[in-house]
C-alpha cells in the first residue's frame, strides 16, 4: 500500500514538473541563458549594453508579433526580410531629401512605410484566403516581388538623406529610453489587447486550432485570415520604417535573413506551427532570447557564421519539442 502511494506521489511530482516545463519552460531557458551570460561577460549586464539589446530587437520584435499571430492561425510570412526593405525604401524616398526622393513631411513617409506592409500583408492574405493556396507558397513569392520592386524603385542604390523628423522615431529617446524600444512596448500592448481581448483574437487561436470546426461555428474563416495578414503586414511595415529611421538608411538589401529571426523568435517563444497555441508574452520573450544570444556571441567573440548555425539549431530543437508536446513525436 505504502509503494503505491509512493508511485502515485512520484507520477503526480512529475506531472507537476511537466506541468511547470510546458506553462513556463521558455521563461526558465531565457533566465537561465541571462545568468550563463552574466557570469561568462562581465558587460553583459551594463545598462548601455542592455538598452542596445532592446534597441536591437525592437524592429525585429514587432515583425515576431506579427508572424507569430499568423502561426497562431495556422499561417506564416517568409517575406519578412523583403518587406522591411520596401517599406524602408518606400518611406525613405518620401523623406529623402536627396536626388532620389520626394522630400515629404517626415509623417507621410511614416504612414506610407506602414501602408506598404499593410498592403503587402493584405495581398498575401488576400491569395491565401481566396485562392486557397499554401501559405508558404505565397509569401514565398511575395519575397521575390517585394525584393524585385525594393531594387526597381530605388534604383539598386542606398537611399539616404533623410531629415531629422524621421529619423527621430528610430535614432533618438525619450528620457533614457530610445524610441524603438517605446513603439516596440505599445505593439506588445497591441497585440496582447488583441489576442486576448477582441472577438478577432478568439477567432485566430479557433481558426488555427481546427478551421472547419471555426467554419461550421459560424466564424468567417476567409475574413479573419485576410485581417491576421493585414495586422502582420502593418507591423512589419512599422518595424522597417523605424529600422530605416535608426540607420538613417535605407537599402534593397535591408532585412535580410530577418523572416529567420521572427520566425525563430516565435518558434522559440511556443508557439505551436499545428496552430491555435502562442502568445504574445511567449513571443517577446522568444525575441529577446534571439538578441540576447547574438549579443551573448559577440560578446565571448564567437564569429557571426556561427550565430546562423545556433538559431537553426534552435529552431529545430524548439519544433521538435512543440512536435513532442503536443505528441505528434
Amino acid at each position: 500500500m505504502a509503494d503505491n502511494s509512493v508511485g502515485v506521489a512520484g507520477r503526480i511530482k512529475n506531472a507537476n514538473y511537466k506541468k511547470l516545463l510546458s506553462e513556463h519552460g521558455i521563461l526558465i531557458g531565457f533566465v537561465v541563458i541571462l545568468i550563463y551570460l552574466s557570469l561568462a561577460t562581465p558587460n553583459f549586464l551594463n545598462a548601455n549594453n542592455i538598452v542596445n539589446v532592446l534597441r536591437q530587437v525592437s524592429c525585429i520584435g514587432m515583425a515576431t508579433i506579427g508572424v507569430g499571430i499568423l502561426i497562431v492561425m495556422g499561417g506564416i510570412d517568409l517575406a519578412i526580410g523583403s518587406t522591411f526593405a520596401l517599406t524602408g525604401i518606400t518611406a525613405g524616398i518620401m523623406v529623402s531629401q536627396g536626388a532620389a526622393g520626394y522630400g515629404l513631411h517626415p509623417i507621410i513617409g511614416i504612414i506610407v512605410g506602414i501602408a506598404t506592409g499593410t498592403i503587402v500583408g493584405g495581398i498575401s492574405g488576400w491569395v491565401v484566403a481566396k485562392a486557397r493556396i499554401p501559405a508558404f507558397i505565397v509569401t514565398m513569392g511575395t519575397m521575390s516581388i517585394c525584393r524585385g520592386l525594393a531594387l526597381i524603385f530605388a534604383h539598386g542604390m542606398p537611399i539616404g538623406n533623410f531629415p531629422s523628423g524621421f529619423t527621430y522615431i528610430g535614432s533618438e529617446s525619450l528620457g533614457p529610453i530610445p524610441w524603438p524600444i517605446i513603439i516596440f512596448v505599445l505593439v506588445i500592448i497591441f497585440g496582447y489587447y488583441l489576442m486576448n481581448k477582441r472577438p478577432l483574437g478568439r477567432y485566430i487561436y479557433a481558426v488555427g486550432s481546427n478551421e472547419d470546426a471555426a467554419r461550421a461555428a459560424g466564424i468567417n474563416v476567409n475574413k479573419v485570415k485576410v485581417a491576421a495578414y493585414l495586422i502582420s503586414g502593418a507591423l512589419v511595415g512599422l518595424g522597417g520604417t523605424v529600422l530605416a529611421a535608426r540607420l538613417k538608411s535605407a537599402a534593397p538589401s535591408m532585412g535580410v535573413g530577418y523572416e529567420l529571426d521572427a520566425i525563430a523568435g516565435a518558434i522559440i517563444g511556443g508557439v505551436s506551427f499545428s496552430g491555435g497555441i502562442g502568445k504574445i508574452r511567449d513571443m517577446v520573450i522568444g525575441t529577446l532570447m534571439i538578441g540576447v544570444i547574438n549579443n551573448g556571441m559577440d560578446l565571448l567573440g564567437v564569429e557571426a557564421f556561427y550565430k546562423q548555425v545556433v538559431k537553426g539549431s534552435i529552431i529545430i530543437l524548439a519544433v521538435l519539442i512543440d512536435r513532442k508536446r503536443s505528441g505528434r513525436a
